[in-house]
C-alpha cells in the first residue's frame, strides 16, 4: 500500500485506523440497552418490530424517524438477499463508527453520509482496512481528488462493493477511450444517474452504434457529459430511436439536433412525447409549427404537461402571440416563466405606457438580457418600474442611510441608483 497516499488521507503511518468507539461508557451502555434486541438478520423486514438500528440512525446520523426505518427495512433486505452471516450488537457499532469516522476524515459532511446510507445501508458493514483504503487509493490513482470522491461516494456509495479489476477500472478505461480526457471521466463517475456496471454493457455499443451512423464523437461526448442516462438504455432501444427521431419528431438526420431527438425518444414514452405534440395542436398549433419547434430544440417535448400548458396560455392567450412566431423562438420556452419571463413583460408594459421606450422593444430580446444587464437597462434608471419589477421577481428595493447605489449580487458590482437585494435576504 502506498503509504504517502495513506498520509494524504489522514490516517497514521504506524496505526492503520485502529478505530474505537466515540462512545463514553454512559452512552455505550445506553445504547446497547436499546440496541441488544436488534435482529439485523431475523426473517421479518419489518422495521416496526426492529427499529433499534432505525434509533442509531436517528440518534447518531441526524436521520428522520420515517426516513430511518425505510432505511433499516431496506439494510434487512440486502443482507438478507445476499446471505449475510450475523454479527454481534458490539460488533456493528464498532464497525458502523469506524466507517463513519473515514468517511468524516476523507470530506465527507454528516449530511453527505445520511445519503450514502440512504442509498446503500450496507456502507456501514463495509471493512475500513479491506475495503474502503483500496478503493480509495486506487481513485486517487486514476486522478480522482478528494471532493470527486466526495461526490461519487454521495451518489453511489455501491461503488465501494464492486470489483476494483472486474468493473470499476474497466468501466473507467471503457469511459476513457470514449471521453478521451480522465476529468470527463470523472466528471461522468460523478453523475448521480451513471450505473458503472452498464457501461461495458450498454453505453458503449450505444456510443459505437451512434458514430457508425455517422453522428460525431464530439457531440456524443457533449451530451455525455450533460446526461449519460439515454445512453444507458438497450441497445435495440436506440436503434429503434434513431428510426423514430426522423418519422415521428421530423428532425433530420444531418441536423446538429439529430442526436437530441435520440435523447429524447431514449429518455421518454412513445406514448408521452405524442401527448405532448398534442398539447400544441390544442392550442391550434399545425403538424409543421410543432416540428419548427422540435427541431430547434427536441427536449422542450420533455416539459411537463402542466408546464407546457401554462407557457402556451400565457404567451398565446395574454401576450396574443401566433403559434408560427412560438415555433421559431424556443428561448420562450427555455427560460422559467416565473423568474424571467413575466417580471420583464410586466416591466417592459410599464415602460411602454408611459413612453419611456419606444412600442416595437420586444420581450425576445429582453429576455436575452442577462438579468444585472436588464436592471442596469430597463429598471435602475426608472422609478416608475422599481415597485412593479420588485413585486414579480422577488426583489425589494431600499435605500441605506439615504445614499443610494446598487447591489444586485455582490458589493463589488455598483451601479448608481438602488440597493436592490432578495426579499429572503436580510438587509
Amino acid at each position: 500500500m502506498n503509504l504517502m497516499l495513506v498520509r494524504s488521507w489522514g490516517w497514521p503511518l504506524g496505526r492503520m485506523l485502529k478505530f474505537h468507539s466515540n462512545y463514553n461508557g454512559a452512552q455505550r451502555l445506553n445504547f446497547f440497552h436499546g440496541f441488544r434486541h436488534l435482529l439485523l438478520y431475523s426473517t421479518s423486514t419489518s422495521a416496526e418490530c426492529n427499529p433499534d438500528f432505525a434509533n442509531y440512525l436517528v440518534d447518531f446520523l441526524g436521520f428522520s424517524k420515517q426516513q430511518a426505518l425505510s432505511t433499516y427495512t431496506k439494510l434487512v433486505r440486502s443482507r438478507l438477499a445476499r446471505g449475510a452471516k450475523k454479527v454481534s450488537d458490539f460488533e456493528f457499532v464498532e464497525n458502523s463508527n469506524s466507517v463513519v469516522k473515514f468517511l468524516k476524515q476523507n470530506g465527507l459532511e454528516q449530511c453527505h453520509i445520511r445519503t450514502a446510507v440512504v442509498s446503500d445501508p450496507l456502507i456501514l458493514f463495509s471493512n475500513v482496512e479491506k475495503t474502503l483504503i483500496p478503493k480509495t487509493l486506487a481513485f486517487q490513482k486514476m486522478g480522482f481528488s478528494v471532493s470527486d470522491i466526495v461526490e461519487v461516494v454521495k451518489v453511489n456509495p455501491s461503488i465501494f462493493f464492486m470489483g476494483l479489476d472486474t468493473k470499476i477500472i474497466p468501466a473507467f478505461q471503457a469511459l476513457k477511450e470514449i471521453m478521451g480526457c480522465d476529468l470527463h471521466v470523472i466528471s461522468i463517475m460523478k453523475s448521480p444517474r451513471i450505473r458503472l456496471l452498464s457501461v461495458s454493457k450498454l453505453l458503449v455499443p450505444n456510443v459505437a452504434l451512434l458514430m457508425n451512423h455517422g453522428i460525431p464523437i464530439e457531440l456524443i461526448r457533449k451530451q455525455l457529459l450533460r446526461n449519460p442516462f439515454p445512453f444507458l438504455r438497450k441497445t435495440e432501444f436506440t436503434q429503434d430511436a434513431l428510426i423514430r427521431v426522423e418519422e415521428k419528431l421530423g428532425i433530420p438526420r444531418d441536423s446538429p439536433r439529430f442526436l437530441l431527438g435520440i435523447m429524447l425518444l431514449n429518455s421518454l414514452k412513445e406514448t408521452t412525447v405524442e401527448s405532448k405534440r398534442q398539447i400544441f395542436k390544442s392550442f391550434g398549433w399545425t403538424e409543421s409549427d410543432v416540428v419548427t419547434l422540435t427541431i430547434s430544440s427536441p427536449f422542450l417535448l420533455a416539459l411537463s404537461e402542466a408546464n407546457l400548458k401554462k407557457r402556451l396560455g400565457f404567451f398565446m392567450n395574454e401576450l396574443g402571440y401566433k403559434p408560427s412566431f412560438l415555433a421559431k423562438t424556443c428561448s420562450l420556452f427555455t427560460c422559467s416563466l416565473e423568474k424571467r419571463i413575466v417580471p420583464r413583460h410586466k416591466t417592459l408594459l410599464v415602460l411602454k405606457e408611459k413612453g419611456l421606450i419606444t412600442l416595437d422593444y420586444s420581450l425576445v430580446s429582453a429576455v436575452s438580457y442577462t438579468e444585472s444587464k436588464f436592471l442596469e437597462k430597463f429598471v435602475l434608471p426608472f422609478k416608475e418600474v422599481h415597485e412593479v419589477y420588485s413585486k414579480h421577481a422577488g426583489f425589494r428595493f431600499s435605500r441605506w442611510w439615504d445614499r443610494p447605489f446598487f447591489i444586485p449580487f455582490s458589493p463589488t458590482d455598483v451601479k448608481g441608483g438602488i440597493c436592490l437585494k432578495r426579499k429572503t435576504a436580510s438587509f
